[in-house]
């Protein structure tokens, strides 16, 4: 261990952290994080040990004094759980502090030490310059002789290196800059309750922020709540839970906008006073099924609301209901109006935006799942304008103006950017960290944003039988960053995930045992599909859509190396899956729909289904004879050469289904009550397998090689609490 003395350390660097353990402050960024003292007692003893291990006793001489009685296991355990929220850890797969059991702690990253000397500031190292040389000066007769010649070429090479250095001195002045944040900023907690809070919105003073909130008793059930800037007390604004809750504060402060979403009658577009009261509904939407289309915002004049609404609710011709576009209503006449899309490209558009001078509506079109573009255009949806380009494994959460309507900020891939109004490069803001919304108060002092945690992983149960579990379901996969789609190699021997510990969705591949991971891909951002393996295990086939929007798929080795495009010949392709005999692969296009497979060694597709409506997720059946595939959630099956296409008779619709021996196992249900099932496909009955009464979500079932066990991927509970930045600017 490193001693006192006259050299004191001062400065203790690890991942993106610095404690300052003179000042008693922790940084995260280069932006202070507020801790306690006794979770910071705990970073210092542990960084102090310098990977050895911290024994309880020990936190406990230093925390508690011999003659202070306290209960020291429930102490010692709420300061380092606090530790460990501090720094976006987690208890189960750490990655700064490790525990063990009746033991102590031990940190689990290097750390890098700055010392200071006699408690002044780090010293530089010092370069000697050395003494300028005297230099022998000519006669003035020598001098003379110089000047026709040597003089002049002396004069011209001087001007062109002062036109030269003028030149690069004006394009350094003049080049375009990152904003600098303001060297006050600090980030703080301004909710911590136990739950999800989400989308935050400020009132017209910036001194209290409405936003939505569901505990852990009430999960998905959102209402609206108001609290104060350096308040405690919260009040409740709405009494009727909804799936999905967005609100908008209005510009002179009288009403509060929300878009909610519920059952159908309390599903659309409301007004209510901060001071609670009577709703008064302006506009209906749909339910929608996700939280993506959410957002509301008002004109700077206070008469209107944008938002994102399906078409098909106002009957025009050729919308279909899956299509969004931004909508403007006025709250006192009622009159609604479509905006025109931005781009035709647009499958999708929504999370609308006006800025702060009313000039421009900012909104995000959907190219294609996981894909957007973000524009710009007038408020009457003429002279649109891209703004930047966006890809997002996990859904884009939110859109907002900076105060002076020079600039935009969004969430992808739960990190926050920000874009000038002219478009060029986006800038990372480091303070911001797991961000799925964004508000800026109209002084443009204070940044609110929802800090979510939403822990994905992959489970396994296992089988003793077709139709009974050998025991309990168990994580068999999980990172603080999140992990799903686990598929098994064919010879047992690997496995197949996404993974999002890298900061993207990448491709990993790991033993059967979920030891030795290894990263496959470095795509950097694009939404990437669930992997499927060869028969022969070696190697494994995904979509992936890129910067374009369009899907296409891609074919990697178990032992690495550059991804390789799989050409089809069609113009898109996803979902694919390996035929068992390793010849061909199914995939399904949008555009037509229908379900296809090519040769797994190249050449063009060949089409199986004739097109109808969401065809997709192709699977073989057992004995390779037909695939079976979704067609607007229901289970349908053609023949491997195409043909006799036909809906596969007594099976349940609205699941998760995939094939096995003698027939299928399928999930369905809701939050905390899904259930797995097998289906017999000769007697058409379900049969009940378990209950996952502890799952908040589920999803992406699949089914072992030797049929022994079960994989899926699953959330046990989400948690999301509103961060205060002031000093932003």
């Amino acid at each position: 261990m490193v001693t006192h003395g006259s050299l004191r350390r001062m400065y203790a660097r690890f991942d993106c952290f610095q404690a300052d353990l003179s000042s008693n402050e922790l940084f995260r960024s280069g932006v202070r994080v507020p801790i306690q003292e006794q979770p910071l007692q705990v970073l210092r003893l542990m960084l102090e040990a310098e990977g050895r291990v911290v024994t309880r006793e020990q936190l406990r001489s230093v925390l508690w004094p011999g003659d202070t009685f306290v209960d020291f296991e429930h102490g010692v355990n709420t300061a380092v759980k606090k530790l460990r929220r501090v720094l976006g850890d987690n208890a189960e797969s750490p990655r700064f502090v490790e525990t063990l059991p009746k033991v102590g702690y031990r940190f689990m990253v290097p750390v890098e030490w700055t010392a200071d000397v006699n408690g002044g500031n780090p010293q530089p190292r010092v370069v000697e310059i050395a003494p300028p040389r005297l230099t022998a000066v000519p006669s003035l007769a020598a001098s003379e002789k110089l000047l026709p010649k040597a003089l002049w070429r002396w004069r011209l090479a001087y001007l062109a290196t002062g036109l030269l250095l003028l030149a690069v001195i004006t394009s350094f002045l003049l080049r375009p800059r990152p904003h600098t944040l303001s060297a006050k900023l600090t980030v703080v907690p301004f909710t911590t309750f136990p739950g999800f809070e989400i989308a935050p919105s400020f009132s017209p003073d910036g001194n209290e922020i409405v936003f939505s909130w569901f505990g852990y008793e009430r999960e998905y059930q959102f209402d609206l709540y108001i609290k104060q800037v350096g308040q405690e007390h919260v009040v409740q604004l709405t009494h009727h839970p909804a799936v999905f809750l967005v609100s908008s504060w209005s510009p002179d402060g009288r009403f509060i906008a929300f878009m909610r979403q519920a059952e159908p009658d309390g599903t659309g577009i409301y007004l209510i006073s901060p001071l609670g009261g009577a709703e008064r509904k302006v506009a209906s939407t749909t339910p929608y099924g996700t939280w993506e289309p959410l957002g509301v915002s008002w004109s700077p004049d206070g008469k209107w609301l944008a938002f994102s609404k399906a078409n098909s609710l106002v009957g025009e011709a050729g919308s279909s209901p899956g299509h969004f576009s931004i909508h403007t209503v006025n709250v006192e006449t009622g009159e609604e109006r479509v905006v025109p899309q931005p781009s035709a490209d647009c499958a999708d558009t929504w999370q609308a935006a006006f800025s702060p001078d009313g000039k421009y509506l900012a909104s995000v079109c959907m190219l294609s799942d996981g894909v957007a573009r973000i524009y710009v255009q007038t408020p009457n949806g003429k002279e649109a304008r891209e703004v930047t380009r966006a890809t997002d494994s996990q859904g884009f959460a939110g859109v907002a103006w900076t105060a002076d309507s020079q600039s935009l900020l969004y969430c992808s891939d739960r990190h926050l950017w920000r874009v000038a109004l002219g478009g060029g490069t986006p800038e990372k803001l480091l303070f911001a960290q797991d961000v799925e919304s964004v508000a800026v108060a109209r002084g443009g002092n204070r940044l609110a944003f929802a800090q979510v945690r939403i822990p994905r992983a992959i489970w396994q149960l296992p089988l003793a039988s077709r139709t009974k579990p050998a025991g309990p379901a168990a994580k068999l996969i999980s990172s603080s960053r999140g992990d799903s789609g686990g598929r098994i190699s064919p010879d047992r021997q690997h496995m197949a995930f996404l993974s999002w510990r890298s900061g993207n969705a990448e491709l990993w591949v790991s033993d059967r045992d979920a030891s030795n991971p290894v990263q496959l891909t470095s795509f950097g951002g694009p939404q990437i599909g669930e992997p499927r393996w060869s028969p022969d295990g070696r190697r494994i086939v995904f979509d992936s859509r890129k910067d374009s929007g369009i899907a296409e798929l891609f074919i990697v080795n178990l032992d690495g190396g550059v991804p390789r495009q799989f050409l089809t010949g069609t113009r898109e392709a996803a979902s694919p899956f390996w035929s068992r005999d390793g010849r061909w692969i199914y995939f399904n296009t949008e555009r037509p729909h229908a379900i296809w497979k090519a040769p797994a060694d190249g050449g063009p597709a060949s089409r199986l289904t004739v097109e109808g409506k969401d065809q997709g997720e192709p699977q073989e059946a057992m004995d390779g004879t037909r695939v079976f595939f979704y067609s607007e959630g229901h289970v349908w099956s053609v023949a491997v050469n195409g043909g006799d296409e036909h809906p596969v008779p007594g099976a349940p619709s609205d699941v998760s289904w995939f094939p096995a021996p003698g027939g299928a196992y399928f999930v369905d249900g809701e939050s905390r009550h899904y259930v797995l099932h097998y289906f017999d496909a000769a007697t058409e009955h379900a049969q009940k397998i378990a209950e996952f009464p502890y799952l908040f979500a589920m999803w992406g079932p699949s089914l072992a090689p030797d049929s022994k066990s079960i994989l899926f991927s699953g959330i046990e509970h989400s948690e999301g609490d509103i961060m205060l930045v002031e000093g932003f600017n």
